[in-house]
């Protein structure tokens, strides 16, 4: 089940498993964004909204680490973020 979080530089992300990444993108074979790694099996892929990117959790984790919010962007990211919000059903975010 999807869970929305937000890194402490400001970027919110979800937790997502690959069937969950699988089901939305109609790709049963997906890879991580960073170094094109097999995500098939894993139930923490890191989907970054802004980015509209997934990782596997290792690369999530360094690209969490070194991506910016930019105050321009920030119409576009919360979008993105109502989205993925919208469509895993997610009411909540803390």
């Amino acid at each position: 089940m999807a869970k929305f979080f937000r890194h402490k530089n400001g970027i919110g992300w979800l937790k997502i498993t690959w069937l969950e990444l699988a089901k939305y993108s109609g790709n049963m074979a997906p890879i991580c964004d960073e170094f094109l790694k097999d995500l098939i099996g894993f139930s923490n892929v890191v989907l970054i909204p802004i980015l509209n990117e997934a990782y596997c959790p290792e690369c999530g984790k360094k690209v969490l680490e070194r991506t910016k919010s930019y105050p321009e962007d920030k119409p576009i990211e919360e979008r993105r973020e109502k989205f993925w919000l919208n469509y895993f059903g997610i009411k909540e975010v803390k």
